[in-house]
């Protein structure tokens, strides 16, 4: 029971004030946290070949290609993503020694950010930022069977470019190009153009 006395006392005035604080910031916390969802999804698709192919007589110009990721929103509007892109192959013969044969491949785990924007209440567009770790490997074949290959790992920018259309509650079809720059001799930059599903949870 409250009488007069403590209602004017300075504690509790100190103490409904805390309590008034707490209130809102966990009523601010469940309101933040409601719309908190996680995804994942999975796009298949062509891998354009923009390599010079180190001087190669004949080069591969394009090979198929995917990629699989997970996010979580953060809010609304952004979500915190994780890519892993298998970018294909190519194949190429060199001229000297003995017409051997190269097959260029390369794989990437991307870091980032997904920020989604809704389009005409039917669609969402999405931009992917983010930084990416690519391994790059090279195989080589002789004219006597034998093999050998060389890798090498680069960090570099990642940009992607999408849109969205959702069938239900939980799925969407998501279509989408993504680049990542790799430095090193030659242009091996990283292209995808690829559609696929997503599912949210």
């Amino acid at each position: 029971m409250r009488t007069p006395a403590l209602c004017n006392s300075l504690s509790f005035k100190r103490l409904s004030l805390a309590a008034a604080v707490l209130s809102s910031v966990l009523a601010g916390s469940v309101a933040h946290a409601s719309p908190f969802s996680a995804y994942a999804g999975a796009t298949i698709g062509l891998a354009p070949n923009s390599q010079n192919c180190y001087g190669q007589t004949t080069c591969d110009r394009v090979s198929g290609g995917g990629k699989a990721y997970a996010g979580w929103n953060v809010t609304p509007n952004v979500a915190a993503e994780i890519n892993y892109f298998y970018f294909g192959a190519n194949n190429g013969a060199l001229p000297n020694p003995g017409n051997t044969k190269v097959r260029n491949s390369a794989r990437a785990i991307t870091f980032g950010m997904n920020w989604n924007i809704e389009m005409f209440e039917t669609m969402t567009s999405h931009i992917r930022l983010g930084v990416a770790r690519t391994r790059n490997r090279s195989d080589y074949i002789n004219s006597q069977g034998v093999g050998s290959y060389d890798t090498d790992q680069t960090t570099g920018a990642y940009v992607g470019l999408g849109l969205s259309i959702p069938f239900n509650r939980n799925m969407r079809m998501v279509t989408g190009y993504d680049f990542i720059s790799v430095s090193g001799a030659g242009n091996r930059s990283r292209h995808l153009l690829a559609g696929g599903i997503q599912a949210e949870f």
